[in-house]
């Protein structure tokens, strides 16, 4: 590849531009515009407009190699979002849909659909919370509390010579608050639609030297009750010919089943160089959506528990050399509290009375360590490099089920810690080494390059490089030229699925593979209108599917086909005046499968987001958001019409300071009850005549919360 020669020499000393004489009348003279152009581009923003997740250092949004947009506490709570899906869905190229596992969100970035969304990586704090068994965030977890969070950071594009696994269609990094993030002791609650109740309290003290912030929130809602009109029962209903005068064994038309309550409590403790970060949440009485089994299923229930702790250690050895290490245990599980229906009482003609159930759960733990250095001793250089460990670990599985095929047996047996069990104990350890540098090629050019080699215990060793120019084009415009690669490792789900009447893994699977390439413009209009440009085209390879076994009812994970997709992402940041303010986007993305030439489907061509904030005193605001998504596309064996467009407008409401220190929020979505539905899962490889909700996914309609929070 091309890259490589730039790879290796920037990785030394650039003695011709890097070393600087102090005497040098035209050194001292690059030296002043580099300054001054600095503080240009940082009067483009605030403070709390800069990144990290881009290249592990603080950047302007402007000057990061990459396309990064940055939400703030400030603009949570000013728009009133709720869950971490409303905040996403304002995010450029990023669209928020349902999975078909009990309908937890998925963060399409650039059109990349697939069942689990296990190509879009969610980081807390820099840590990577993605499933073994299946690359997504468990299907519980889709949200994430928002009182917690002090600003979240998102790249679209690959980011794995940084991050690596996952870090493939883009990384979303939630970083939660800490000492400094919390000016005042704070409680607030929030009651609405649905049934829907929040609570949440913060706080942070000092004793001596060491600095402490506390949060803990707690939910509880009964979920829309969108209606599913037939799901994978009714077929099987009309399959089995049940005589006249016996009702059918569908639920449907019945509702969703959306219903959960959860917990969550943080802890940020730092003493000199040293943060420890806490984190546990406890979801329960979590019901099932559409069925696990796309059946609407009223009766189960599940929960799970996760916790993540981060210990992070840095300091300056000397004063050109920052060192760092940071250790992270994640641990969390996936329980039935009542047993899943998977298909309702009187299934397939009546042969399961009680239903036909199963109890699958299991408990997965991972573990980094990670240490890396930092040598800005080069002038206009910057050094990062590294390495770690990570170990990946499903410790305990445990299932039962009554059935055997389609036949009822008389009692349930346990499959535990037999050659049954459907997803085996298992672990897998990775070692990865990295290396990054930035060099200032001249007062407008600044050059980041890395590599990062992973190697796998499973399925081997993968490379990944980046290379990103930013060139300050002018005082109000700054262009980017950016590559990389990225992978997604293949999940326990894709190498060790056993005694699945469906899908079977394959332990010989390789790594889905993306090569991108990008233009972006960061142009600052005026003082009061910034606008970002940019366009891509990537490359997927060995993408992961189920293809089906010849004279078997199974499908087995394969590396098939090739995936190719191009796009844009335009942003508008307009300060009217000083009490008004807008933020437009628009994507397009057109995202293909090689091997038959037909869009990937899931995802929206086109989509679009109007904000409008409107601050009518110190003491009121007013806001509205306009969402437009266009038609989404089927893949090429689903043969049902594309989903309608759909416009949702949403209007908010603060009022500070109602009493002292008391702020008053009232949120209406979904404002005109547009009927929202999201595609379900069509035909795949693996069922290739499969269509179990031919309706779609239904999304919540006209809902109103009120809010009160109070400061002491």
């Amino acid at each position: 590849m091309k890259i490589w020669p730039l790879l290796i020499a920037s990785l030394l000393p650039l003695n011709t531009y890097a070393t600087v004489n102090d005497n040098d009348n035209d050194n001292d003279n690059e030296d002043s515009y580099e300054n001054s152009e600095d503080e240009e581009f940082e009067g483009f923003y605030d403070d709390e407009d800069f990144v990290s997740i881009s290249t592990g250092t603080k950047k302007s949004l402007a000057k990061a190699p990459s396309v990064a947009s940055v939400i703030t506490a400030k603009t949570i709570k000013q728009m009133g979002f709720r869950t971490l899906s409303e905040v996403m869905a304002t995010v450029p190229g990023m669209h928020v849909s349902k999975s078909s596992e009990m309908m937890a969100p998925k963060f399409l970035i650039r059109g990349m659909n697939s069942i689990h969304n296990a190509q879009t990586l969610m980081l807390v704090n820099g840590t990577p919370i993605s499933s073994v068994v299946r690359g997504d965030r468990h299907a519980l977890w889709g949200g994430f509390p928002l009182a917690a969070i002090a600003r979240i950071e998102v790249i679209r594009g690959p980011g794995s010579a940084l991050h690596g696994a996952d870090a493939f269609a883009g990384v979303i990094n939630i970083i939660t608050k800490d000492f400094s993030d919390i000016e005042k002791s704070e409680v607030g609650a929030r009651l609405g639609s649905f049934n829907t109740r929040d609570i949440w309290a913060q706080t942070a003290v000092e004793f001596n030297d060491i600095k402490v912030a506390l949060s803990a929130e707690f939910t509880d809602t009964d979920g829309h009750d969108g209606t599913i009109h037939s799901d994978a029962q009714t077929a099987l209903d009309g399959i089995f010919n049940i005589p006249a005068g016996i009702p059918a064994a569908s639920l449907a038309p019945g509702s969703v089943n959306l219903g959960y309550e959860g917990y969550d409590l943080r802890a940020d403790i730092s003493y000199g160089d040293l943060t420890l970060k806490f984190g546990y949440q406890n979801i329960e009485d979590f019901e099932t959506g559409q069925g696990v089994s796309k059946a609407l299923d009223a009766r189960g229930r599940l929960a799970s528990d996760k916790v993540l702790i981060n210990l992070n250690y840095a300091t300056h050895i000397k004063d050109d050399w920052r060192f760092e290490v940071k250790l992270s245990h994640y641990r969390t599980n996936e329980v039935n509290e009542k047993r899943l229906q998977l298909f309702p009482p009187g299934a397939f003609g009546g042969a399961f009375p009680d239903g036909f159930s199963g109890n699958p759960q299991w408990f997965e733990k991972n573990e980094i360590a990670k240490s890396l250095m930092t040598y800005t001793g080069f002038a206009k250089q910057t050094i990062t490099f590294g390495g770690g460990y990570r170990e990946e670990d499903v410790y305990k599985s445990q299932a039962e089920k009554n059935f055997d095929g389609i036949t009822e047996l008389p009692e349930f047996i346990d499959l535990s810690d037999t050659d049954l069990i459907f997803l085996p104990e298992e672990a897998r350890n990775s070692h990865f080494a990295f290396i990054q540098d930035e060099v200032q090629l001249a007062p407008d050019w600044e050059l980041t390059v890395g590599l990062r080699y992973d190697n796998y215990s499973d399925f081997g060793t993968t490379v990944n490089p980046r290379v990103a120019l930013v060139w300050a084009t002018d005082r109000n415009l700054s262009t980017k030229f950016l590559y990389g690669r990225a992978f997604r490792a293949p999940t326990f789900g894709d190498t060790i699925l056993i005694n699945n009447p469906v899908a079977l893994g394959n332990p010989d699977i390789e790594a889905e593979t993306i090569d991108t390439f990008e233009v972006a413009f960061n142009y600052q209009l005026s003082p009061q209108v910034h606008v970002d440009l940019n366009v891509y085209h990537f490359t997927i390879e060995d993408a992961i599917d189920f293809v089906p076994d010849n004279g078997k009812a199974t499908a087995t994970a394969q590396n098939v086909g090739e995936l190719k997709g191009y796009g844009l992402e335009f942003e508008l940041n307009y300060d009217i005046n000083d009490s008004f303010s807008m933020l437009a986007n628009y994507a397009y993305q057109d995202t293909e499968d090689q091997g038959t030439n037909d869009d990937l489907g899931g995802a929206p061509n086109h989509q679009g987001y109007l904000q409008l904030r409107w601050s009518v005193n110190d003491s009121l605001s007013l806001n509205t958001e306009v969402h437009h998504i266009g038609k989404q596309q089927r893949n090429s064996l689903d043969l049902r019409e594309a989903t309608g467009a759909y416009t949702n407008v949403a209007f908010s409401l603060n009022y500070y300071d109602i009493f002292d220190g008391m702020d008053l929020q009232i949120k209406l979505s979904n404002a005109f009850d547009e009927d929202i539905r999201e595609p379900s899962l069509g035909p795949t490889a693996a069922s290739p005549t499969d269509v179990k909700i031919a309706d779609d996914l239904p999304q919540a309609g006209r809902a109103i919360m009120f809010g009160l929070q109070k400061k002491f």
